[in-house]
């Protein structure tokens, strides 16, 4: 009988251990459930994008007369938006003008962005206001303003390219001039405004080009010279359309020099310029380099075109025919628009 009990005890065990395991597992499965439930549900909720009027870039102010924009966008940064189609919008009402738009220029005016929107100064601010017609234009009339590089250009089928923002009005009113758009842009480069109105009957378009000087304010505008070239200055010159950069060193008699002509935008230290240099090292046998004047030439590299401040740089170092070292570092700011 005490074998029988000792039996019946270790089976009763094993029934208990595996009732306990199942519970466990089953337990274990609920948690894991739980959470993996718990973190979709997070994922799905950080996924929220913010939207457009988060984004310093595009702002427009909102009159009485002026129905919300039916299209717009931005971009973070200066970078440039895929093609934008021409926005069209529905037709006229019945007794609503049956004209073509045709514009008038309008007003601009260009400032320092709003603290608000820029801390750190980097950007400028655009206001486009006066928006008028020739003749009335009935109020399902779509006008859109564009900004981007001198690069953004209107296509014959009214798409508009290489645009780096853009905002669509319908404004109930469009004949009264009650109603503007206003962008934020980088500072200190070239950029252009096109201004499209559209309807069946017709479209019409301005473009204007503006800029927004934050880091050169007081710099002279090209082409100039600059400093006193009996001694060491920067030379620019328009050549059919296009800047040439030189600087150039007056010397005496020198066994060895080096000198680097470069350009960059201020606030970031991006190059501006193609980078070019002279050099010469007196080797036996040779004449030491004789008094004259060293000119280092370069141009505008591809982000260069479209800046409107630069600040160039050369750097000098020389030896006389005594042994005596000169070293300088000659800089100055300078305006291409």
């Amino acid at each position: 009988m005490s074998v029988n009990r000792v039996k019946y005890k270790f089976i009763c065990s094993v029934i208990a251990e595996k009732s306990i395991s199942k519970k466990w597992v089953c337990y274990t499965a609920i948690l894991y459930l739980y959470l993996f439930v718990s973190l979709t549900l997070f994922n799905c909720k950080g996924e929220e994008k913010s939207s457009p009027s988060e984004i310093i870039g595009l702002l427009s102010f909102a009159y009485g007369n002026q129905m919300p924009s039916i299209s717009e966008g931005t971009n973070e940064g200066d970078g440039v938006l895929p093609p934008i189609p021409p926005v069209v919008g529905p037709p006229a009402l019945p007794g609503q003008p049956q004209n073509a738009p045709i514009l008038n220029l309008p007003q601009t005016q260009v400032g320092n962005a709003l603290v608000v929107d820029d801390p750190h100064g980097f950007y400028g601010r655009i206001s486009i206001f006066q928006i008028s017609f020739q003749q009335p234009v009935h109020n399902q009339t779509t006008i859109t303003a564009y900004i981007g590089k001198r690069n953004m250009k209107l296509e014959q089928d009214g798409t508009v390219v290489n645009a780096t923002n853009f905002s669509t009005l319908t404004p109930a009113n469009p004949n009264g001039g009650a109603f503007s758009f206003n962008f934020n842009f980088p500072s200190d480069q070239k950029q252009k405004l096109i201004l499209l109105a559209r309807n069946e009957f017709g479209i019409s378009s301005k473009e204007i080009d503006f800029s927004h000087n934050r880091n050169c304010i007081g710099a002279p505008l090209l082409p100039n010279t600059i400093g006193d070239c009996d001694q060491h200055c920067f030379e620019i010159i328009n050549i059919a359309g296009h800047l040439e950069f030189k600087s150039k060193l007056k010397h005496d008699v020198l066994t060895y020099v080096e000198l680097d002509f470069s350009g960059f935008f201020p606030l970031t230290g991006a190059h501006y310029l193609i980078p070019n240099f002279f050099s010469y090292v007196l080797e036996p046998g040779d004449l030491p380099l004789q008094p004259g004047v060293i000119s280092v030439a370069t141009v505008l590299n591809q982000e260069g075109y479209h800046a409107s401040c630069l600040e160039l740089q050369t750097n000098y170092v020389s030896e006389d025919e005594n042994g005596n070292f000169n070293t300088d570092i000659f800089h100055r700011r300078v305006r291409l628009e």
